[in-house]
């Protein structure tokens, strides 16, 4: 199960949560795995039943200014059978003295308690958004991930079927490489996906005959980009002359992953198809169909209004 330590919070420089470890130190091995937090406004009352310990336990002005007000007898026995329940972490912000039974507490249990300058607001903003990044599902797939006219589209199929020489003339046409060969998934809230780039692979493009080179470097900055949604999967199938293929645009596919169904158009390849160039009409097609202009059904429509017409002839 995929998790991160309490050490990693203290050592993250790109979310600006300005932590520092005052208790505990023998816990910052500790795993966190629930993406969600706790604020311990009601649990410090003498509530455990609320408790939910594998989140991270927030306490701000009003939790401190609780335990203050109910003195230090009181207090322990509270902060004791809190700490009985092996929390994963606790955290203070603004900055806030914390009393010396509850640190006490904590290195006796080795619970790290880390102290932050940040309103409590903010902080929790800020941790949130990056324990929903950490901890998100996430999958790898073998494919190429492209920005096209701002559709977010994953090319899949078999290897040596295409894939990364389609990139190479959608990225010369002016569209942007995300990554290719393997892309990394990341779920992000209940219904979106997106796919980056693992880091020794970022910008580079495997075109066989010529090898790996640096798109970044050859077409500039703006032709690469760290990450997008996945709007749209394109899977790549060899022509079969016997095989049916949709001619019209009545069927809707779907490219099922981490649990999310994604729009799939699968494209025949075969000797004089300009592939990319349809890689990009589906992609404008897409767009069209997002904004309630579907082609297929209007001719369908169309033919319906005739045949009523002649029938009544």
């Amino acid at each position: 199960m995929k998790g991160i330590t309490v050490q990693s919070l203290l050592e993250d420089k790109s979310y600006g949560l300005e932590l520092e470890l005052i208790a505990g130190s023998k816990g910052v091995g500790r795993k966190i795995y629930n993406p969600r937090i706790q604020k311990l406004g009601l649990v410090i009352t003498g509530h455990m039943v609320y408790l939910h310990p594998h989140r991270i336990q927030i306490l701000g002005n009003t939790e401190m200014s609780y335990l203050k007000s109910i003195g230090d007898e009181e207090g322990e026995r509270i902060i004791k059978e809190l700490c009985k329940n092996d929390v994963v972490c606790f955290i203070v912000t603004r900055n806030l003295k914390v009393p010396s039974f509850f640190l006490e507490e904590a290195n006796n249990r080795a619970i790290p308690f880390l102290r932050s300058k940040l309103i409590t607001s903010v902080f929790i903003e800020r941790i949130t958004k990056l324990l929903e990044e950490k901890l998100a599902p996430s999958t790898t797939v073998h494919g190429v991930l492209m920005d096209i006219i701002g559709v977010g589209t994953m090319i899949i199929g078999k290897p040596g079927i295409g894939k990364s020489e389609s990139a190479l003339e959608l990225i010369a046409k002016g569209h942007r490489l995300i990554v290719d060969d393997v892309v990394y998934i990341k779920k992000m809230g209940a219904i979106d996906l997106y796919g980056e780039s693992p880091g020794m692979i970022k910008n580079l493009l495997e075109i066989r005959g010529i090898g790996i080179v640096d798109i970044g470097r050859l077409f500039g900055v703006a032709a690469v980009r760290d990450k997008k949604r996945i709007d749209l999967v394109v899977e790549l199938v060899e022509w079969h002359v016997n095989e049916e293929y949709d001619r019209v645009g009545f069927r809707e596919d779907k490219y099922r992953l981490l649990g999310i169904d994604l729009p799939l158009i699968r494209i025949p390849v075969s000797p004089g198809r300009n592939i990319s160039t349809i890689i990009e009409l589906a992609c404008r097609n897409f767009i069209l169909k997002k904004q309630g202009i579907n082609t297929a059904l209007e001719l369908e429509e169309k033919m319906l209004s005739i045949t009523k017409v002649e029938e009544k002839h």
